[in-house]
């Protein structure tokens, strides 16, 4: 099964990052936008990067984690018609996007496709004790549902946490092994 990230911010970053660590053998990255110092409390990606566009960066950072992932990227933004295009050799996709519009433009795309979707809601704030999972149809969200950004900070740990949940539900999705578990058999 193939794995798509819309998105590889704070939570895309970080889920390719556990999906790395698993052993995925293959993901496709879907950003058009580039590496900032400021986000780099939350995101996985390092100081040197800076200025660079997000999908080659974290590339390169998932590739020294698990050489062996085959990562293509898409330097783009998500528009209106694009995710069943972008995401058609997928099977899962993950939703790490930061715009609310972008987020259920890419729901409502894929809400009949046969894929499943893992996406964030809720994911400002201090509050980690709240975050938790809901599943609807074929998509699957985590967060607490109630917090948005522009009203709260975002708080890294919190963004962490999320961003495991999200990749634990894309492994489980995947089959109860890990690959790399499954490859060592």
């Amino acid at each position: 099964m193939k794995v798509g990230i819309a998105g590889i911010g704070g939570i895309g970053s970080n889920v390719a990052r556990h999906l790395a660590q698993a052993g995925l053998p293959h993901l496709t990255m879907v950003d058009f936008d580039r590496v900032e110092v400021s986000n780099l409390n939350r995101q996985f990606y390092s100081i040197d990067q800076a200025g660079q566009l997000k999908t080659i960066s974290l590339k390169k950072n998932l590739l020294s984690i698990f050489p062996d992932m085959v990562v293509e990227i898409i330097d783009c933004r998500i528009k209106s018609g694009d995710a069943a295009r972008l995401f058609s050799h997928c099977d899962i996709v993950v939703e790490g996007l930061d715009d609310r519009a972008a987020k259920k433009m890419l729901i409502e795309e894929l809400a009949d496709s046969g894929k499943q979707v893992v996406a964030a809601s809720g994911i400002a704030g201090e509050d980690m004790e709240g975050v938790g999972v809901r599943s609807l149809g074929n998509c699957h969200i985590v967060g607490d549902f109630v917090s948005d950004m522009d009203d709260m900070p975002l708080f890294p740990p919190k963004i962490g946490l999320v961003a495991a949940r999200l990749a634990g539900i894309v492994l489980k999705l995947l089959g109860e092994k890990t690959p790399v578990e499954a490859k060592n058999e």
